[in-house]
């Protein structure tokens, strides 16, 4: 705490009132005097405020996600999408329960797209384009093209200039150019 070198008393407060108005032209540099003497000392500066952080995306509720992966299939229950049949033939081979928010939140991924909270991460050296290429098979969103519009000439040009940034021989991950590697080669394939 800042302790006043001597207190003012009010006459010498008032003097000091009569001095400044007995000036014809008051500055700012006159009324901070005048502040400091009644003060006792000079004024603490604040800290600069800190930067508030970005707030990330909130990971979607359990509802959310689940009707998100029922509209994409046209249901209205899990039952509904247990027995329809582009459901199913999608899943073959795959055991999913769908009584937990992972194994729905794993049919979102797969389905309908990457939450939001698990988009627009830091950049990293298996991130691209806010999206972990490790975890997420998302060609598209990593290439940076739209699948309506983009050719396979596209989709190579997209992948070279990835590759070029991403191969083991320019320092980059190797998991990383493989995963690019086979995003490449999978849209191509649908081509």
């Amino acid at each position: 705490m800042v302790t006043r070198a001597k207190k003012l008393t009010l006459p010498e407060v008032s003097e000091r009132i009569q001095a400044l108005l007995s000036q014809s032209a008051l500055t700012e540099a006159d009324l901070l005097a005048f502040a400091r003497a009644v003060n006792g000392s000079d004024f603490k500066v604040p800290p600069p405020p800190k930067p508030k952080p970005v707030p990330r995306p909130k990971a979607p509720t359990l509802a959310e996600v689940k009707s998100a992966v029922l509209a994409h299939f046209d249901c209205k229950t899990a039952m509904q999408l247990k027995k329809n049949k582009n459901f199913q033939m999608s899943m073959t081979g795959d055991q999913i329960i769908l009584k937990n928010k992972e194994d729905w939140l794993r049919l979102y991924r797969r389905f309908v797209g990457i939450p939001s909270h698990e988009r627009g991460l830091e950049a990293g050296p298996t991130v691209i384009n806010g999206i972990d290429v490790l975890k997420h098979f998302r060609p598209w969103v990593v290439f940076d093209l739209d699948p309506k519009t983009a050719s396979a000439d596209d989709v190579r040009e997209a992948f070279r200039a990835l590759i070029k940034v991403h191969h083991p021989d320019h320092n980059g991950d190797p998991r990383v150019a493989e995963r690019l590697q086979k995003m490449k080669d999978s849209v191509l394939a649908l081509m």
